[in-house]
């Protein structure tokens, strides 16, 4: 997702198969970290402009991980897929048309995974409409 948002003259789509939109600038047992400012993915969406006709796909699957680490019972590779797809909202995007989100049950992070979602993908991203 990074490399398309950086490059919206080359891509005009991105996809993201078990993301990895954890990385963060700050520790997060630091005292000072936040969800919120030091997600590196989510603050480089909402700090720069909207990328107009860009389209996404995200893919999670249930078992990717097992970390939960505001406990709300959600493991934190949904939690963070979800929250980047809500600064994409906020930028003005909308689900369905410019994103869509795929939820693998008991899906890890890993290839047979990947294969049931990869051609949900391909027809998202390049079947007739």
């Amino acid at each position: 997702i990074d490399t398309a948002w950086n490059h919206p003259e080359i891509f005009s789509r991105a996809a993201a198969f078990s993301g990895s939109f954890w990385w963060r600038a700050k520790a997060k047992d630091a005292p000072d970290y936040s969800e919120k400012t030091d997600r590196l993915m989510h603050r480089h969406i909402r700090n720069s402009a909207a990328r107009p006709g860009m389209q996404f796909f995200f893919q999670c699957g249930t078992q990717d991980e097992q970390e939960d680490r505001n406990k709300n019972g959600v493991i934190d590779s949904i939690d963070d897929t979800i929250d980047l797809m809500k600064e994409l909202l906020r930028k003005g995007y909308c689900e369905g048309p410019d994103f869509r989100y795929l939820q693998v049950q008991d899906g890890r992070h890993d290839v047979p995974t990947w294969a049931k979602a990869m051609p949900q993908f391909l027809r998202w991203g390049w079947s007739s409409r």
